[in-house]
């Protein structure tokens, strides 16, 4: 994604970590939140009746609450080099953030201001963190800890992780339209290649040959007790973000951002739980000029729904909690 950075802190050793999302220079922001229960930090501000329009980026984080602590390090990291929006003669790093709830799968560590400061130079620094400039996928970053498919217990989830798509039209190279998607996956429910139908990850079966059940299925047919006494905590929640070159405002910015979650609905299954804290956040950096936004809601749920499957197709099992294809070619599944 032209004019956007990534960087990752992977904790594997406590299966947490956390993401950032930056833009060289600052983009128009806006947000969708549909979770009912979401855990965030400044994201306020994106409100369609507050005055700031710009932002600097974004932080996705584990941790739950306690992880959002690693956007204190991420701002120290952008004030020190005069990354921000201007504002009253100075330079003011504005960075919402949203978190999953990770904690458990080795351990209740979460991401510190070391962590989103850490982040932020795998961001400015590619070669920290990939030597071949692409962003690194599945079980790092934000996504280190993520799991699908507690809705039948914690020993059934599978590996979730952390996956971007991207889609482009109207020219090739500088001339295109670009719109990217990254995404955590770590929902309660499972995933499922709206294409075809086809779950690829969800809650572990063991019927002969392996495979995922049904969440939707599961809930109208034969709830787990804890939905039935009250909403057991498990680890689950989606949070991501949209970013564009093409020419927005705010309020187009925020309609974009729900068409993120548009793809979550139609990818993850069960979604916007009662315990979840789904939230969509937009980046548009205005390189390109405005297109026709219905356009660039149809290249975003493509790409939202791609960063989705690609967050299953490349993570790695942790804590003992298999990854789809590590599942899927065991011997007992």
């Amino acid at each position: 994604m032209p004019g956007v950075r990534v960087g990752h802190y992977t904790d594997l050793e406590h299966a947490t970590g956390c993401t950032v999302v930056l833009t060289e220079s600052s983009a128009v922001g806006g947000i969708d939140v549909r979770g009912a229960a979401p855990g965030s930090r400044e994201t306020e501000i994106l409100h369609p009746l507050t005055s700031a329009e710009l932002i600097t980026g974004c932080l996705l984080t584990g941790g739950s609450v306690w992880g959002l602590a690693a956007a204190d390090g991420a701002t120290r990291y952008l004030t020190e080099r005069g990354i921000g929006v201007k504002f009253a003669n100075r330079t003011i790093p504005l960075l919402p953030a949203a978190v999953i709830f990770d904690l458990g799968l080795k351990s209740d560590v979460c991401p510190d201001a070391d962590a989103g400061y850490a982040a932020c130079e795998a961001a400015f620094e590619p070669a920290l963190e990939s030597a071949s400039g692409e962003v690194p996928q599945g079980s790092v970053g934000a996504g280190t800890g993520a799991t699908v498919g507690g809705m039948c217990g914690l020993r059934r989830r599978i590996k979730g992780g952390l996956g971007t798509a991207s889609v482009s039209f109207d020219g090739p190279g500088d001339d295109a339209v670009v719109v990217g998607a990254i995404v955590v996956v770590n929902a309660v429910g499972g995933v499922v290649d709206p294409d075809t139908g086809e779950i690829v990850a969800g809650p572990r079966t063991s019927r002969v040959n392996g495979g995922f059940e049904d969440s939707n299925r599961i809930l109208l047919d034969n709830p787990p007790e804890s939905l039935v006494s009250g909403w057991e905590q498990q680890p689950h929640t989606v949070i991501g973000a949209i970013a564009t070159n093409a020419r927005m405002n705010k309020k187009a910015a925020i309609r974009l951002a729900g068409a993120g979650q548009d793809a979550i609905a139609m990818a993850i299954r069960p979604a916007h739980t009662e315990s979840d804290g789904d939230i969509v956040f937009t980046l548009a950096t205005g390189h390109h000029e405005p297109v026709h936004p219905d356009r660039l809601r149809a290249a975003a749920t493509r790409a939202m729904v791609g960063a989705i499957l690609s967050a299953i197709g490349h993570a790695t099992g942790l804590g003992g909690i298999p990854s789809a294809a590590e599942y899927l070619r065991s011997p007992e599944a």
